[in-house]
């Protein structure tokens, strides 16, 4: 069985394969994607990346939370996981936000590595 906070980051992984591959397919094909999936992607990964901070903070007891944490997560949410991934993970953090960063741009990557192959 999955905790929760690991299907939220297999979420995020699988969620922005299927939709880069469909960017990138777009690209290839000089059009645009049509999913309305493709299109509200940036706010499904900031709202997956939130539920992964709000159940990854259960489980993490140096992390003082507030009587409205999730909503101020959601609100703060890009200066607040840099600070949150440093907090409970160190280096390790720094490495799993990279990573969460090209997630969030691999879209865009694969375009760019479409343009560069013509």
């Amino acid at each position: 069985m999955l905790r929760p906070a690991t299907f939220y980051l297999l979420a995020l992984v699988i969620g922005s394969l299927l939709v880069s591959t469909v960017e990138v397919l777009a690209y290839w094909r000089d059009a645009e994607p049509s999913s309305q999936i493709v299109a509200a992607w940036p706010v499904i990964f900031l709202v997956l990346l939130v539920l992964w901070v709000v159940e990854d903070s259960k489980a993490q007891p140096g992390i003082d939370k507030p009587f409205e944490f999730e909503f101020l997560v959601f609100i703060w949410a890009i200066p607040y996981l840099p600070y949150y991934l440093w907090r409970t993970r160190r280096w390790r953090g720094m490495l799993l936000l990279i990573g969460l960063v090209l997630l969030y741009f691999l879209g865009y990557l694969g375009q760019w590595a479409v343009y560069l192959s013509y």
